[in-house]
């Protein structure tokens, strides 16, 4: 019949489930027992006890480990902070004298700016009136030279100029009008606005009026190749006679003396008197930005008292 097999099919597949079903319920019938057994065996309860104490040490060493590992950490932190705070104290602090440093700076870079500005100014001030001054003795000079109604010469030409009022005078320049250290001396160089007698500086040009350090290697040469005295008054001769020609246009000379000194704010310096001031204003004025021997002319009045002690030799 079609219906017989495949209900003796379930059948046969219902008991096989059966057969399982009490094998597993007898497997675990046996092993309850066995275990039942086991944990009512005292080596088996000694042996637990003994695992779970050693579990529970186990768990404390390592909640003792994570206690250690934690407060080490919290005293790193704790350090770490600290430290910090330490570091971004002293920060700030660098930081704070560094603007302090920069603001200073600052301040005294103004303040020099502000001294260089009224420096400046004043220079500006100073060069401005130097320059004022100037222009208009110029002009009363030229009212002067071509006004020959005037026998004696205005006053205010007659003046005296300091280069350190209220200094003691300088005795170099007292006797020579000239001193070694120039502007830069601190003692008065009294200078006159006009006067009869002109100051040439380093008009007159020689060989021998150098300062010449002979190097031992030429120190055996032929005489003949140096220059002699005699050479260098042959030299002076002619530029007396240039020289004087060309002053003598300019009025009526009474002196020319040239200093003959080596040292280098004396040589060549040339002195010219003339008999009038007006004589000498007009060379002043027309020598005043003119060559001699490829050298601009520096020329400036002078009032010497005695040609003694001004010159050292012709």
């Amino acid at each position: 019949m079609p219906g017989k097999r495949p209900r003796r099919k379930l059948t046969k597949k219902k008991q096989r489930q059966y057969r399982r079903q009490k094998k597993a319920k007898e497997r675990d019938r046996l092993e309850e027992e066995a275990e039942n057994q086991r944990l009512s065996d005292p080596e088996y309860q000694k042996w637990q006890k003994q695992q779970y104490e050693l579990e529970e040490f186990q768990r404390l060493a390592l909640e003792r480990k994570h206690l250690e590992e934690e407060e080490t950490w919290l005293r790193r932190e704790a350090i770490a902070q600290r430290q910090f705070r330490l570091d971004d104290a002293r920060r700030r602090k660098e930081q704070s004298e560094a603007e302090r440093l920069m603001g200073e700076q600052a301040r005294e870079l103004a303040e020099r700016e502000e001294a260089r500005r009224k420096v400046r100014e004043e220079n500006e001030r100073q060069i401005a009136k130097a320059n004022a001054e100037f222009e208009a003795m110029m002009q009363n000079m030229h009212e002067y030279l071509n006004n020959p109604q005037l026998e004696k010469p205005p006053k205010h030409l007659l003046r005296i100029m300091e280069t350190h009022p209220g200094e003691r005078a300088c005795e170099l320049y007292s006797r020579t009008n000239c001193c070694r250290y120039g502007h830069s001396c601190t003692f008065n160089h009294p200078r006159p606005m006009l006067s009869r007698i002109l100051l040439i500086r380093h008009f007159f040009s020689h060989s021998l009026l150098q300062e010449r350090k002979v190097h031992k290697e030429y120190a055996s040469a032929d005489e003949e190749l140096e220059l002699t005295e005699q050479d260098l008054r042959s030299d002076y001769d002619e530029f007396f006679e240039d020289a004087v020609k060309e002053l003598e246009k300019f009025g009526s000379i009474i002196n020319f003396r040239a200093l003959r000194n080596t040292l280098e704010h004396l040589r060549g310096h040339v002195f010219v008197e003339y008999a009038h001031e007006r004589s000498a204003l007009r060379a002043f004025i027309n020598l005043q930005g003119r060559y001699y021997a490829s050298r601009r002319l520096n020329v400036e009045f002078s009032h010497l008292k005695t040609w003694r002690g001004a010159v050292c030799g012709t």
